[in-house]
């Protein structure tokens, strides 16, 4: 048998590296990976596409000379510098399970002869591959026109460099603290604390994205009281940087400059230095002990777990299915970066409302009854919600699907009651005790209670409007990829959201001034809660709806199905 050659091997593996940044075995038997990668690249060119519509306007019929009108794109360009860096830190949360090899590199590669510096440089070359493409896509549209825009084409040749090297740093940085927990840590013990540093890196990423104070100005970026602050923001760095590339910059931006240099030289160092030591532990001890042990059953919080819910939920299939699911999403890596991810998208969203009760504005205060205060337990509710169900839709152990298709004893109806039973145990129930406890604490009794009241039916019809049409047991049906058709309707559902939250919580500010107003709020959304729990109960009881296990395109041709008759 010849073996194929150097060159060869890494051209294999370097297409096997880069197509799974995602687990292919959560696919569909017909599901395409280039499809759900082409999704994502295909959803930040219209996310870029979007900034171009927006920010490109202004400077196109701007009458300011050239000198002030680049001073006045100070704002967006750092905006520009950190939504990249914002992408590339989600691409890097999600592609941490694929940086390091996992246990089927070490059982399929390990007996080969491939040598160790070909994998991992295939390995390399297809996360930076991803990185380049990430980078490029959220910038294809606004890095072609607004650089031109405010200074012509150096400024462009300046503005990819800065967007590349700021790319490359949180990227490096991400790697750099995966290789170092790695390192000091045990295998076991690794495992269990990267799954926390991954969440917790999302967390921050989209925290900082959004709660960035304005600084880029001329005075902004002098005043002695923000140094603190520019020095603990890398956009800021980067943006010093960008200045210092175009030429002509002012002092302001040296030490910024300087400073983004310095960062990025120093973890890109300790990321090659970290992950190439890291690789080889790695790969020796992957197969020895499991991702993550299954929990000990004689445990405190376990023994309490399965009481609260033997008390609770009388019914066993009930009790069944909301503590498989629970288990499932404490166990399973992916499934609890992907509800992170909307949690962390919630919780950024969140944060941005109360940026000013945050930071101690005038207008706001925490103890009084706000907009922005309304609006971030329905925000964190909403996204709870949409984020497990979401979840819900991946499996985990596919082939063991068959098990519950042989136990299936009882009726469509009753498995689709624990699957709702399950999301609102683990979603709308969490976080409406949470806000009740806080706002309790915070607020005057009457509106405290008041918006609990609205947080509950909207946990309620929220949870009935995700689950109409839902005929899958969380975890057991396979994934199509692009079913959803996201690239086309993200955009719309973001609006949508935005307005529903903004107009809803309006009503209910104004309504909460007079008793009788708040009624007549509060029947209203008890009227449509209804609405939304008999439309999904008629669909659950159905004879035609029966549980789904496989994930299926539609049909060119559509049959008759008459074999039962």
């Amino acid at each position: 048998m010849t073996v194929p050659s150097e060159r060869r091997q890494f051209r294999i593996l370097y297409r096997d590296f880069l197509f799974r940044m995602v687990d292919l075995e959560l696919l569909s038997s017909q599901g395409d990976m280039q499809n759900l990668l082409g999704q994502f690249a295909a959803l930040l060119g219209a996310f870029s596409f979007v900034l171009t519509v927006l920010i490109v306007p202004r400077y196109v019929g701007s009458r300011l000379p050239l000198p002030q009108l680049a001073v006045a794109a100070w704002g967006d360009e750092e905006f520009l510098i950190s939504t990249t860096m914002a992408v590339v830190g989600i691409f890097a949360v999600i592609a941490w399970n694929a940086v390091l090899p996992d246990r089927r590199d070490s059982l399929v590669l390990g007996p080969l002869p491939v040598r160790a510096r070909t994998i991992i440089a295939a390995k390399v070359a297809a996360m930076l591959t991803a990185l380049g493409i990430s980078v490029a896509a959220v910038n294809v549209f606004i890095g072609t026109v607004f650089p031109h825009l405010v200074g012509g084409g150096r400024t462009q040749l300046a503005y990819y460099a800065t967007v590349a090297c700021a790319g490359l740093f949180v990227f490096c940085s991400l790697l750099a603290l995966q290789g170092l927990a790695a390192q000091v840590l045990s295998y076991r013990w690794g495992m269990r604390a990267s799954a926390f540093l991954q969440m917790a890196a999302f967390f921050a990423i989209l925290s900082v994205y959004f709660l960035t104070p304005p600084l880029a100005s001329p005075r902004g970026l002098a005043a002695p009281e923000n140094q603190r602050q520019l020095a603990w923001l890398p956009s800021f760095w980067f943006l010093g940087l960008f200045q210092e590339l175009q030429g002509g910059a002012r002092p302001v931006f040296q030490p910024l400059a300087a400073r983004a240099l310095t960062g990025l030289s120093g973890t890109f160092a300790v990321a090659c230095m970290t992950y190439a030591l890291t690789y080889y532990r790695h790969l020796r001890r992957v197969v020895e002990q499991p991702d993550i042990a299954p929990a000990d059953r004689s445990r405190p919080a376990t023994r309490f777990g399965s009481f609260a819910a033997a008390q609770l939920l009388p019914r066993p299939l009930d009790r069944a299915l909301v503590l498989f699911t629970a288990r499932t999403m404490a166990r399973s890596r992916q499934h609890r970066l992907l509800l992170a991810a909307y949690g962390g998208v919630g919780l950024a969203i969140a944060l941005a409302y109360a940026k000013e009760l945050i930071y101690g504005s005038e207008r706001a205060h925490w103890r009084e009854v706000t907009l922005d205060g309304l609006i971030v337990s329905l925000v964190l509710l909403t996204f709870a919600v949409v984020g497990a169900r979401a979840v819900f839709t991946l499996p985990i152990a596919l082939p063991a699907n068959w098990i519950f298709r042989i136990t299936a004893v009882h009726s469509p109806e009753a498995y689709f009651a624990a699957v709702r039973k399950s999301l609102l145990a683990l979603t709308a129930v969490p976080v409406c005790l949470i806000s009740a406890l806080a706002y309790l604490a915070i607020w005057p009794g009457r509106p405290a209670v008041e918006h609990v009241a609205v947080l509950v039916l909207t946990g309620i019809l929220l949870v009935d409007l995700a689950l109409y049409q839902f005929r899958k047991i969380p975890f057991a049906c396979s994934y199509l990829p692009g079913g959803a058709n996201l690239k086309v309707k993200l955009g719309v559902y973001a609006i949508a959201f935005l307005t529903a939250i903004s107009a809803g919580t309006g009503i209910e500010f104004v309504s909460m001034r007079r008793l009788a107003g708040f009624a007549a709020f509060l029947t209203v959304l008890l009227a449509v809660t209804g609405w939304a729990w008999r439309r999904r109960m008629a669909f659950a009881a159905a004879p035609s709806n029966g549980v789904q296990f496989e994930d299926l395109a539609p049909a060119d041709v559509t049959t008759l199905d008459l074999h039962g008759e």
